[in-house]
């Protein structure tokens, strides 16, 4: 026992000295006179250097350096830095990259600096040569592949799992029978259709731990081995392939296009995909790939040849522009032809004439050429640092360059062939939001945005029917007081779960698809409201007879079967929602509202809390299920006056579960108990809201018949000036009942004073895109 705690003891103060190691006390640094490293052609790039030793500079320090194109520097100096510093210049008459590395020399040990500044590189263009069978040659190759069953395996891992996420080590079979890709998936543990994400390796042989935290935001992850080996053995394994068989795989077979190495590593990334869309539950909609180094290379090769990828994300990518070396300019990993003995037999001949077998082979594994087929429908995201020694700027800018679809560019000039912390956030911050996009989270930015300028008007069944008409083409109570449709309109399906013709409102279900579409169309904000009739007693949404009617349509209750047939209804109605080029319109739902209150048959008091949230994700998980990536979730509450987070928490269906926080605030008793409540229920709703990165809105607001003509100046706005509201929703005007402004009259010229002429208030014209 003794001699185990002495061992123990000696590993834990291993790991604590281990961990205190970090950094030099003396660092060299390069700096360039320009903050972003860039420079036009024919200007002068002004270097600083710089050795410090803790901070101070080192005097007399010696120092080498070597300055020029990168790859390809030709000042090579030998000097001692009196004071630790020294001035040095250059410049390029052609776009490109000029590097200055510097090596000090300090008690016998050496320490690297670099700067690489920047020529005009938006004006790089790679030299490589795209052969006119290339996209033919790589399609032939793919079919004859698919030729072969996956045959997939699937092993949990029980050790790697946690409660979000499900983790595998698959398998599956690639360009033929018994040729397999390895990898592991990460998958989210709640049931319903995820964008997808493959990660593709870089250079070596190594075991993989799988991206469990992407998993864990709600995307499907797999990350692939290229070596047709699993990717869980002992590190040991690895070492001894990567040191033996596989030492140098990038140059196997070079001058061989079929059984160049690198054509079933692409071919493995293919399949990769098609196990996703076969075999994970992908929404069949988004799905990106990214990978550094050499895994950048495989990032083109993905998005180029397969346009399932809808976003990607090449870090330094390695393996682009080959033959940039055979003109003396810098080429990518693995710097095939550089210094190649042949180069000044070729110097006089253009690029595309050579026909060398290497080098004809080599356009077909060149990232350049992939990149040139990626197109519009594909957004790419580009990384790295200017300082990179193994994958040149130069070859990432021209490849970069080469792209026609969407795509941005974030270099980290001072990285070398590694990236920072930042630049990994910033990265994964970028894939989250490209797989996790939606029209939904499109709505939800544009919300976001909106509120710069204040909050939006609204009114429920604004297009059907006013004070004295209905179903007039064109006409609204709101347009015809302000000059201008409300900016957010509101709609209600209840009904639609009988297969009625018309919405609890007698509404007719045509003319609500077709008014909701016109508003969208018109750049108008929608949001859906469904009060479902009582599926227990076949009463109204407001038949609150029995406290177990939610229980009978939670799964094995007596009901449920036919509440699946409702939602199902329901979804079919939503999904005829779409606009004239296909697509499904953005829409904020709002269900189950109010359940705070007791007036309908979800309301406090008829189901408990458990039951709430169980009867809430019943339709959210059933809406998922069906595909629906349009739906913008609104948890709205009614007036409380007392909401403390405990009690609000209580029914809160969760962060991942909710977008918009409404509140229903109607004055139904006396003026000053509705201004006390709605501010403290806002006061608390704001918090909240910031706290979680939710929006905030009036979901539903108004004072029936609108007794005092002042109302809406003087006491509903402001109190929703006060806070972040993106918008309010009065309801309805419906002959001897109204909410909103009534044309022509005392209230309605109220109205126009106090939102139309507010610069703070946004109706239709003031939101269109």
């Amino acid at each position: 026992m003794k001699r185990l705690l002495t061992f123990f003891f000696c590993v834990a103060t291993a790991v604590m000295l281990q961990a205190q190691i970090r950094g030099n006390s003396v660092v060299v640094t390069v700096e360039p006179d320009h903050a972003d490293w860039r420079y036009n052609t024919g200007e002068k790039v002004n270097f600083t250097v710089e050795v410090r030793q803790e901070g101070t500079l080192l005097k007399n320090v010696a120092i080498d350096y070597a300055m020029g194109p990168e790859m390809y520097q030709d000042i090579r100096k030998s000097v001692t830095l009196k004071d630790g510093s020294l001035k040095l210049q250059g410049t390029m008459a052609k776009p490109g990259f000029y590097r200055l590395d510097v090596t000090a020399h300090v008690n016998g040990k050496d320490y690297r600096g670099a700067c690489g500044a920047a020529f005009s590189p938006e004006k790089l263009q790679p030299s490589t040569v795209m052969p006119q069978d290339f996209e033919q040659f790589w399609q032939k190759s793919i079919a004859e592949a698919r030729k072969t069953d996956l045959n997939p395996t699937k092993r949990l891992l029980p050790e790697r799992c946690t409660k979000d996420v499900n983790v595998y080590e698959v398998s599956f079979n690639n360009e033929r029978w018994g040729s397999r890709t390895y990898g592991i998936l990460c998958v989210p543990v709640r049931e319903g259709k995820y964008p997808a994400l493959l990660r593709v390796p870089g250079a070596g042989v190594r075991p993989y731990g799988g991206d469990v935290y992407t998993a864990s935001q709600g995307v499907i992850t797999l990350e692939i081995g290229i070596h047709g080996i699993p990717v869980t053995m002992e590190q040991g394994v690895y070492d001894n392939l990567g040191n033996g068989a596989l030492q140098g795989y990038w140059e196997f077979n070079m001058d061989n296009r079929e059984k160049h190495y690198y054509h079933h590593v692409i071919m493995g990334c293919i399949r990769a995909m098609d196990y996703i869309e076969q075999y994970t539950p992908w929404d069949g909609q988004k799905a990106g790939v990214t990978g550094s180094s050499q895994g950048g290379f495989l990032t083109l090769v993905t998005a180029g040849l397969d346009k399932r990828i809808t976003c990607y994300a090449p870090v330094h990518a390695a393996l682009c522009d080959h033959t940039n070396s055979l003109k003396g300019a810098a080429c990518g990993w693995p710097h095939y032809f550089y210094e190649n003995a042949k180069i000044k037999k070729w110097k006089n001949v253009k690029i595309e004439e050579l026909d060398d077998t290497k080098i004809t082979t080599s356009r077909y594994y060149d990232g350049v050429n992939f990149a040139r087929l990626i197109d519009e429908g594909q957004k790419g995201w580009f990384s790295f640092g200017y300082n990179d020694d193994v994958v040149p700027p130069t070859s990432a800018w021209a490849t970069y360059n080469i792209v026609k679809g969407p795509k941005e560019i974030k270099p980290y000039q001072a990285t070398w062939h590694f990236w920072h912390q930042e630049q990994w956030d910033t990265w994964e911050a970028w894939l989250l939001k490209e797989l996790k996009q939606t029209t939904a989270t499109q709505l939800a930015d544009r919300l976001t945005s909106l509120q710069q300028k204040g909050y939006m008007a609204g009114h429920q069944d604004d297009p059907f029917y006013g004070i004295g008409w209905a179903y007039e083409d064109g006409k609204s109570d709101v347009k015809l007081t302000v000059g201008d449709y409300p900016a957010v309109m509101g709609f209600e399906l209840g009904g639609i779960e009988m297969g009625d013709e018309k919405n609890l409102d007698s509404v007719p279900f045509t003319r609500i698809h077709d008014e909701l579409l016109a508003h969208v169309k018109r750049g108008g904000v929608v949001t859906i409201s469904w009060h479902p009739r009582n599926p227990l007693t076949g009463g109204t949404a407001w038949d609150v007879t029995s406290n177990k009617v939610v229980k009978s349509i939670l799964p094995g209750g007596v009901k449920a079967d036919l509440f699946k047939v409702w939602m199902a209804r329901l979804a079919d109605f939503l999904e005829s929602l779409k606009d004239e080029t296909g697509q499904p319109v953005p829409i904020i739902f709002r269900p189950w509202h109010e359940n705070n209150g007791s007036w309908f048959w979800w309301g406090q008091k008829l189901c408990s809390d458990s039951e709430f949230m169980a009867l809430w994700n019943l339709l959210q998980d059933e809406m998922n299920a069906r595909g629906f990536s349009n739906l913008l979730w609104s948890y709205s509450p009614n007036l409380d006056g007392g909401w403390t987070l405990e009690r609000f928490m209580q029914r809160y269906p969760g962060n991942d579960r909710v977008t918009l926080i409404g509140e229903d605030a109607y004055q139904w008793g006396s003026e000053q108990d509705f201004i006390k409540a709605v501010n403290s229920d806002l006061t608390f709703l704001t918090q909240f809201a910031k706290n979680n990165g939710k929006l905030l809105a009036m979901t539903e607001c108004g004072f029936k018949n609108i007794p005092d003509a002042t109302w809406f100046s003087r006491v509903l706005k402001p109190q929703m000036d006060k806070y972040p509201i993106s918008y309010f929703l009065l309801w309805r005007n419906y002959e001897k009942e109204w909410f909103g402004p009534v044309p022509g009259t005392p209230c309605g010229d109220d109205y126009r004073k106090a939102f139309k002429e507010a610069k703070n208030v946004m109706f239709l014209n003031d939101i269109k895109h």
